[in-house]
């Protein structure tokens, strides 16, 4: 689903390169790969987005492949940053997950790492799911092992990137197979008491939305909102569009956040309907607090109508009107 590996090598931004060049003003971050504790200077990049930037949020994807060093490196981390979340890749049971990794015992590894970071007192932990056609209906149990775990549960769609995925074969998942199997993880989403996981629940109603309309759920603030950092310092409005704003190695952020350029792509991105994703979706959710309210008290209302049906003599094969 992803070539970032096979890009070729750049100068990378170093963490005196992020103290001079992000803006104090971050909020959510997110830290991501290849495989970010791969890098040799992570524990010193996390430290001075956590500092430099205001000290925002921090989350880190990882694929949890090599244990030992992965929890070793966190610790490092949680010194100058104790507010780290930390997103482990799962994609299926551990056959299909082995399969789609291409790396042997990679589930064995990644649940073990899931153990280990719980163990450690990490309380923003995650399971990541990409969506492919290849793994759709592994959705589910994914979900159900982020419960075992007792860890959150993220869902995405396989999409297409030139800027940062690095490919443009990954082809939409059955709208069928979409609505069946994310339909499914909103209703027990929904029957939680979390508001939390309600708004995630939205968000997948958005890809359910995205796979049958082609577009996104409500506009993007792209540029605005959010932006896209490459670890060669190229700033992009998100991680789709292919429009550099500026560098943060010559360009101060401030410059570059009220050139003429980012004004025009701001223009560009009101329009956008091309990706559905957490990373572009959040801040556009935050605004949206009522409509997401009325549809999680409506599409609730539902499932409790629905429950209430089958509950009757004769209700799970007689009305089926709200099925």
């Amino acid at each position: 689903m992803c070539n970032i590996w096979r890009l070729d090598r750049q100068e990378l931004m170093t963490a005196d390169d992020y103290r001079r060049g992000l803006p104090a003003t971050l909020r959510n971050v997110n830290l991501t790969g290849g495989e970010a504790l791969l890098r040799p200077d992570i524990v010193e990049i996390a430290q001075a987005i956590h500092e430099t930037g205001g000290r925002p949020r921090i989350v880190l994807a990882t694929n949890g492949f090599r244990t030992e060093r992965s929890l070793q490196t966190v610790a490092q981390i949680l010194r100058h940053v104790p507010n780290l979340g930390l997103a482990v890749s799962i994609d299926g049971d551990s056959a299909t997950h082995d399969r789609m990794r291409g790396v042997p015992n990679a589930w064995q590894r990644a649940v073990q790492t899931l153990r280990g970071l719980r163990e450690m007192g990490i309380r923003d932990l995650r399971i990541g799911f990409t969506a492919t056609a290849a793994n759709i209906d592994q959705l589910g149990s994914v979900y159900e092992l982020s419960r075992e775990l007792g860890v959150e549960f993220a869902a995405t769609v396989a999409q297409n990137s030139d800027v940062y995925y690095a490919t443009d074969a990954n082809e939409p998942v059955d709208v069928e197979a979409m609505t069946k199997h994310f339909g499914r993880l909103i209703d027990k989403r929904l029957a939680s008491g979390s508001p939390k996981d309600w708004l995630r629940a939205y968000f997948d109603h958005g890809a359910i939305h995205f796979a049958r309309a082609g577009m996104r759920l409500g506009g993007c603030d792209a540029a605005s909102g959010f932006f896209y950092l490459s670890p060669a310092g190229d700033v992009y409005p998100c991680l789709t569009l292919p429009r550099v704003l500026g560098n943060l190695r010559r360009t101060p952020f401030d410059a570059l956040w009220h050139d003429a350029r980012t004004a025009a792509v701001r223009d560009e991105v009101t329009a956008c309907r091309k990706c559905w994703m957490m990373c572009t979706a959040r801040t556009e959710l935050k605004r949206r607090p009522v409509t997401i309210g009325w549809w999680v008290g409506t599409r609730k209302a539902r499932s409790l109508a629905d429950a209430a049906i089958r509950r009757l003599p004769g209700g799970a094969t007689g009305a089926g009107g709200l099925s």
